[in-house]
């Protein structure tokens, strides 16, 4: 009933679905079966396995090499020019958004209750603005970004789905901020669709998912207050709470994460050496990724995330927020958590002027790793780089450090352990390449500047 399928040539470019339109958007059992590739692609080593898991960590100070490793990230740990987030996210993420569109497009004529048709489509949404902000946030420059004045291309646009030959064209990249305003309009519709009227699970999306993929867009955007809105959103909404850690177990080795917003479910058939276990653990693991010294200093001695690392026999320090809970070389990814929306809240309070509240948001979550609250709150830039710092201590390893950096134009700074330079902000490397097969393919499509 369903094939999919990569073409060459032109297809390259935008890759498509052939269906029997008629047999599969008419019957909701057609529609959900689109609506669970969709999600597999999430689950995809270019996306979510381990490559925008891993990769922002060692394109900047947050991971170091092992020196026996696999040589998965050997370019990306020296920023090698070319050496970036895998191309194969930007097939992967178009044919998720390709099955997305074809939902989005044709639930209207699916035979169910119209509850179901809003949450399949409220689904579908919410599926499509995520792939199209991974795109950006790897591909392009954020809406207030200082370089976008010399380079403001986001990525291509797409809102109708490829169905074959016929449907396929050859388009250019859109603006940074269409694509940012078309991710907005995909998470506000599917707000209003699953209100009320989702799975009630963290591995589907659901009313808390979508405000937290809000928060995450508003916060690379700086609309301050709507980050800090959809934050406090999420964290009413959410099934997951923010764990204390006193209780000693490691809250990553349970199913699903009790702190999960949304959380990607993995089994045995998508484990592989291509996997955050296989790239971060000691042997059998490829044992690639270590935290690297800068990013273990920040803790101190009574922080009890410090538990969240050891060290093997080797010398070498590992993190074990990926151990193969769900078997070998397998563990659940989670894309959304509590303690995002809390540093987000952080985040926009302060750049509201709202130290105060700031701090507060802060001490939260110090409280539930065993810190005490701070005996003099940091105010003005120190605030700022303790956010930030909260930010490397608790989301170390989830995919964000890059991107951090990246997003408020800061200078990436590099483990000190390779010698290497910090990449300027204004370096043509804090953009990933494009596929040259793909820009050769589609005349329209500017690849990225200095590649």
């Amino acid at each position: 009933m369903l094939l999919i399928s990569a073409c060459d040539g032109l297809l390259d470019t935008e890759p498509t679905i052939q269906v029997s339109s008629d047999q599969v958007t008419t019957t909701v059992s057609g529609m959900e079966a689109i609506l669970i590739s969709a999600y597999d692609r999430l689950r995809d080593e270019n996306m979510y396995r381990y490559w925008i898991m891993g990769t922002p960590e060692i394109l900047a100070d947050n991971s170091q090499l092992h020196p026996i490793n696999s040589g998965r990230f050997s370019g990306q740990a020296e920023n090698q020019v070319g050496s970036h987030f895998t191309t194969g996210l930007w097939s992967t993420a178009y044919r998720l958004i390709n099955e997305a569109n074809i939902i989005i497009d044709g639930i209207a004529r699916t035979e169910t209750t119209q509850a179901t048709r809003d949450r399949i489509k409220g689904e579908a949404l919410f599926l499509r603005g995520l792939a199209y902000h991974e795109l950006l946030r790897v591909y392009a420059y954020e809406p207030n970004h200082p370089m976008l004045s010399e380079w403001g291309e986001g990525v291509i646009m797409r809102t109708t789905p490829t169905l074959g030959l016929s449907d396929a064209d050859l388009r250019p990249r859109s603006s940074v901020l269409e694509g940012y305003q078309q991710i907005e309009a995909d998470f506000l519709e599917a707000a209003q669709l699953l209100s009320g009227n989702d799975r009630g699970n963290v591995h589907f999306a659901n009313l808390a998912t979508v405000h937290a993929g809000l928060a995450r867009v508003y916060l690379y955007w700086e609309r301050w207050a709507d980050a800090y809105e959809h934050a406090g959103l999420a964290l009413e909404n959410a099934i997951g709470t923010l764990t204390d850690y006193s209780g000693g177990q490691n809250i990553f080795d349970m199913l699903p994460n009790p702190e999960a917003i949304f959380e990607l479910s993995f089994d045995n058939t998508h484990g592989s050496s291509g996997s955050m276990n296989a790239v971060t653990s000691p042997p059998p693991g490829w044992f690639d990724l270590l935290p690297s010294d800068e990013l273990l200093a920040l803790y101190s001695e009574d922080d009890l995330r410090n538990n969240l690392f050891a060290v093997h026999t080797d010398g070498f320090p590992y993190i074990l927020k990926y151990t193969g809970t769900v078997g070998q070389n397998t563990d659940n990814i989670v894309v959304f958590r509590i303690p995002e929306m809390i540093l987000i809240q952080a985040e926009a309070a302060f750049e509201l002027g709202q130290e105060a509240t700031a701090v507060g948001h802060l001490n939260t979550l110090r409280a539930a790793r065993g810190l005490a609250a701070y005996s003099a709150p940091p105010s003005g830039a120190a605030l700022f780089n303790e956010i930030f710092d909260e930010r490397r201590r608790e989301l170390a390893f989830e995919g964000h450090r890059w991107f951090d950096l990246k997003r408020r134009a800061m200078d990436v700074p590099k483990p000190s352990s390779t010698f290497l330079a910090p990449v300027t902000s204004n370096d043509f490397r804090i953009l990933a390449p494009l596929s040259n097969t793909q820009v050769e393919n589609n005349p329209l499509l500017n690849q990225n500047p200095g590649y």
